[in-house]
């Protein structure tokens, strides 16, 4: 503690604060990742690599790795089909409702992809599904064409989820696109199509890539909607098959742990084959001059293209809400929505009268509201170390905090499980385990939320209030605080959002009387209440929307990234 007071200054109050924010990191983060390389090393009983290479080898774990890789080539392939063309028409062109499009794909993000998954179930189920019903009517056949179940069905729903991804940064890179290389190009005689082919597409590979990434790596982990659709016809990924590893007797701890160590590799060589084709050529698309905005005079093509963006909206965002809201106020899901059919029994029910609805709304608020204000005060701490002291470490430090970002939650909850069902700190069964996970997946939010506004303050404000007398303490409440309050404030709503509807680590870590939100959708589900199902599906949409609303406006139009 002493070392630590001489790099931040004379004032050792911070001290004490520091050393617990730093503590705490460790605890949360760094001793569960130490029990998930241990634990694949066949940890408490030997460290040999033999658990780790009996556990790839398994035959019946080769099955769920195929059809992980299948899903995230398949769902990162959607969602630039879906994603890139969209962004083009809301950056470059005249369309039409160009901001009512965004904000569709943006009500899609935020969505939880468990819910839209539930929704397709609705929409595209084989048998009583409303779209297979109405074609199967149309063209007197004895059932639709579709089938939710499916792998296909699989990709095409996380698909409509993660094209997001590469929507929002392709938009963003047209936006800022220097436009005189275009003109260029064009004074040229080079024609529209050449120039979009052969320079505009070129320039913005690394937000397509990037995106396809991302939404290949969020695909793998998304615990949700693999099970929802995909266990009911067999197929297993890796994150349902931790799942199922984890829940027979006894648990096989190296299995798990192997196959997460699994997702981890996939995320890492997508991460490198990206950076590897980045690296090939130049991708500068801002220049000091400023960009101009070109955009595309479409004329009467402008409906055409609308209309092909509303279907893509109404797929991904519009359709599922509607489907949900529909079923809420039935009686009977598969019956028409006639008035005898109509009821508010079910918000009823999954407000007031089911107990495991109750108490996870009642747990997952309680979790929501104390991981963000842990996460919040610890991701202060953690960024006022990396910039306002010269400790060594500090950028470890830093990495460490951010390192769960890039982990899927399935990952971090066999770490947890592993780290916190023995002493010294035996929390699992409890919903403190519950707790420390939300922290742990969502801190990095925290943690760049408060790296930001820090980054904004100029450090001479705090070294004038000491010159003047006053401590590191009241410095803090006096300067820092104030000035720093909504980043803190968005800090606080980024982790809030997530960790209220989170699936993923849940699924692993919950016990009997700890479950969440997210768990009750998913039990009740099991048992067949698609009604009950569906009111608290809007129920958790609609604190949601005003949740992000608020974030919205606090932080300039951003929305809360949601990690499940």
């Amino acid at each position: 503690m002493g070392r630590l007071s001489r790099f931040i200054g004379r004032d050792c109050a911070a001290a004490p604060v520091l050393v617990a924010a730093v503590l705490l990191l460790l605890l949360l983060v760094g001793w569960p990742l130490t029990w998930l390389l241990l634990g694949a090393l066949g940890a408490p009983h030997t460290l040999s690599a033999t658990p780790l290479l009996r556990a790839v080898a398994r035959s019946d774990n080769l099955e769920p790795l195929l059809n992980t890789l299948v899903l995230g080539i398949g769902t990162a392939a959607v969602g630039v089909v879906l994603g890139v063309p969209l962004a083009w028409a809301i950056a470059r062109t005249d369309m039409k409702l160009r901001g009512v499009i965004r904000a569709l794909v943006a009500l899609a993000y935020i969505t939880p992809p468990y819910l839209s998954a539930l929704a397709y179930i609705i929409l595209l189920g084989p048998q009583a599904g409303y779209v297979n019903r109405l074609l199967a009517w149309l063209f007197n056949t004895p059932h639709g064409p579709f089938d939710v179940f499916s792998l296909g069905g699989v990709i095409f729903v996380i698909g409509l989820h993660v094209m997001a991804f590469p929507f929002f940064l392709t938009e963003s890179a047209l936006a800022s696109l220097d436009a005189p290389l275009e003109e260029a190009a064009q004074i040229l005689g080079a024609t529209r199509r050449a120039v979009t082919l052969r320079i505009t597409l070129p320039l913005i590979a690394p937000a397509i890539t990037g995106g396809a990434l991302l939404a290949a790596v969020d695909s793998m982990a998304l615990f949700g909607p693999q099970a929802l659709l995909g266990l009911p016809a067999r197929l297993v990924f890796l994150p349902t098959r931790i799942y199922g590893v984890l829940g027979a007797y006894p648990p096989r701890w190296a299995d798990a742990s192997a196959l997460s160590l699994i997702l981890v590799v996939l995320t890492v060589a997508a991460l490198v084959a990206q950076r590897r084709y980045l690296e090939r050529r130049s991708y500068v698309t801002v220049s000091g001059r400023g960009a101009r905005l070109q955009r595309w005079q479409l004329g009467p093509w402008r409906w055409p293209l609308l209309m092909l963006c509303l279907i893509v909206v109404t797929m991904a965002a519009v359709a599922p809400l509607a489907v949900l809201a529909v079923a809420s106020i039935s009686r009977d899901w598969t019956t028409p929505p006639t008035s005898e059919n109509l009821t508010l029994a079910n918000y009823a029910a999954a407000l007031f009268n089911n107990q495991v609805a109750l108490r996870g709304i009642r747990n997952s608020f309680q979790l929501a509201i104390a991981a963000a204000l842990i996460g919040s005060t610890l991701g202060l701490s953690i960024a006022y170390i990396d910039q306002r002291t010269t400790l060594p470490g500090r950028r470890l430090l830093d990495y460490l905090a951010i390192l769960p970002l890039g982990l899927p939650g399935t990952v971090m909850a066999v770490g947890m499980l592993q780290a916190f069902i023995r002493p010294p700190l035996p929390i699992y069964g409890t919903i403190w385990i519950l707790l420390a996970a939300y922290i742990a997946r969502f801190l990095p939010l925290a943690v760049r939320s408060a790296h930001a506004s820090l980054a904004q303050i100029d450090p001479s404000l705090e070294e004038a209030a000491r010159i003047i007398g006053a401590g590191w303490f009241t410095t803090m409440r006096a300067i820092l605080l104030p000035l720093m309050r909504p980043g803190l404030f968005a800090g606080f709503l980024l982790v809030f959002v997530p960790a209220l509807t989170e699936l993923s680590a849940t699924i692993l870590l919950y016990t009997g009387g700890t479950e969440t939100i997210a768990v009750a959708i998913f039990r009740l589900n099991d048992l067949g209440q698609l009604e009950v199902v569906s009111a608290l599906s809007i129920f958790t949409i609609a604190v949601i929307l005003l949740v992000s609303l608020v974030l919205r406006r606090l932080v300039g139009g951003k929305l809360p990234v949601r990690l499940s």
